[in-house]
């Protein structure tokens, strides 16, 4: 039985996902088209043909509709580091990330579990991570996952408040209109040390691009550390123009 022939589990479409990137030698770009509840999965060597649409199912299941296994390597890859990172890798990873498993353990179950050659020493590119890949990958997934709320600016909304309580001067301006959003944050001389927020914002960039919002800066304190990344930047259609942008890491002081 050919496997466009039945439905597909997520994770077993990550699997086969990964077996046709270690098929390919290369990784595959992955684009969901929601006007047609469908997920476009393509070689991502430039003009290459390979590629397969997936239709999204109830109940989280999925029917590959469409499968074009002919590959076309011929033309140079422009980026090589495009191809390091596997999706289906990645996303096959949170299932160990989520259960607070080791790093190195989690690795290894995941090269097992989607038939990852690693035995004879030589691991594919696109599904190498470095230990402090995986340790910020984890961390990120944990902050996700942690938010104050699964939407952007709700999340948003209750840090500034958080800031307003413990740490008043940090906080410069909060303005969040239909047409724009402007968030200046920044710990401020003694307050940076005298207070500390258990837990810290974190947003996903590319949703607020979508929604249109033209102008922001962003910063985070974390609970161990003070966190400066000031970032100052608008977008218009056609480029992104960054004013300014400072990161500093320093550690807090235990607080009594």
């Amino acid at each position: 039985m050919q496997i466009q022939d039945h439905e597909l589990t997520y994770i077993e479409l990550l699997k086969y996902g990964v077996q046709q990137e270690i098929q390919a030698g290369c990784s595959y770009s992955y684009k969901t088209r929601k006007e047609r509840n469908q997920i476009q999965i393509n070689c991502k060597w430039p003009n290459c043909p390979c590629r397969f649409l997936v239709d999204t199912l109830p109940d989280d299941k999925y029917h590959i509709r469409k499968c074009i296994n002919t590959h076309n390597h011929s033309a140079p890859f422009p980026n090589k580091s495009q191809q390091i990172t596997s999706y289906f890798y990645r996303s096959y990873l949170t299932r160990y990330f989520e259960s607070n498993q080791d790093r190195v353990y989690t690795q290894l179950r995941c090269f097992k579990d989607l038939n990852i050659p690693f035995d004879s020493g030589i691991i594919p590119e696109m599904f190498q991570q470095s230990t402090d890949a995986l340790k910020k990958f984890s961390k990120r997934l944990h902050a996700i996952n942690t938010r104050f709320s699964a939407d952007d600016v709700t999340s948003l909304a209750i840090f500034v408040d958080m800031v307003k309580s413990h740490s008043p001067d940090d906080l410069i301006e909060f303005i969040h209109e239909p047409d724009r959003m402007i968030f200046y944050y920044a710990p401020f001389e003694a307050n940076a040390f005298s207070h500390q927020i258990q837990t810290y914002h974190i947003d996903s960039t590319y949703k607020l691009l979508r929604s249109r919002i033209p102008f922001y800066a962003v910063t985070g304190k974390f609970a161990e550390s003070i966190v400066f990344r000031f970032c100052i930047f608008s977008f218009g259609p056609t480029q992104v123009k960054i004013y300014k942008f400072v990161s500093q890491h320093i550690l807090a002081p235990s607080i009594a």
